[in-house]
């Protein structure tokens, strides 16, 4: 009985060995291409802004961590507000996300139901919302890895420098 299975065992390894082969080169060469698109469309493109004007500097902005914040300007006079931040190479903290929360409400262990993100934490300047220049607030470094806040900034009205 032995014998009778090893030679139709022996016959499935040789159809196999060739039917599959020609079957995977038949599905590779009938595979669609991946289609391009040449831009991405006009609604979905985004332009970055160019913030040239510091409107003011703070060199301890969070009372735990030593980071420098800038608050920017599109022009000297005119445009929109942002805020960039500088901080030492032994700053580690994983995955930070930024937040702005307005008023000056109490933060506990959890964001707030009104905080609004900005952005990523990076040497990149992130563009305030429009709330941001009609009241006071603070900013949050959220840890979207430990799921924590790391630290809130000292309370900043956009339209008046810090202290």
């Amino acid at each position: 009985m032995i014998l009778p299975l090893r030679q139709l065992h022996q016959r499935v390894v040789i159809i196999l060995g060739i039917v599959l082969p020609v079957a995977f080169a038949v599905g590779v060469g009938e595979r669609k291409p991946v289609p391009k698109i040449p831009e991405l469309p006009a609604a979905l493109a985004s332009a970055p802004m160019k913030f040239g004007a510091v409107e003011w500097r703070q060199n301890q902005f969070f009372p735990k961590e030593t980071i420098q914040a800038e608050l920017l300007r599109e022009n000297q006079d005119s445009g929109r507000y942002a805020i960039q931040f500088t901080v030492s190479k032994t700053f580690l903290e994983p995955d930070l996300l930024v937040y702005w929360v307005p008023g000056g409400q109490i933060i506990s262990q959890s964001l707030p139901e009104n905080g609004i993100l900005l952005g990523g934490f990076g040497p990149m300047a992130l563009p305030l919302p429009d709330e941001a220049m009609q009241s006071a607030g603070v900013f949050i470094l959220y840890s979207l890895a430990d799921n924590e806040i790391v630290d809130v900034s000292l309370a900043v009205n956009i339209n008046t420098p810090p202290r």
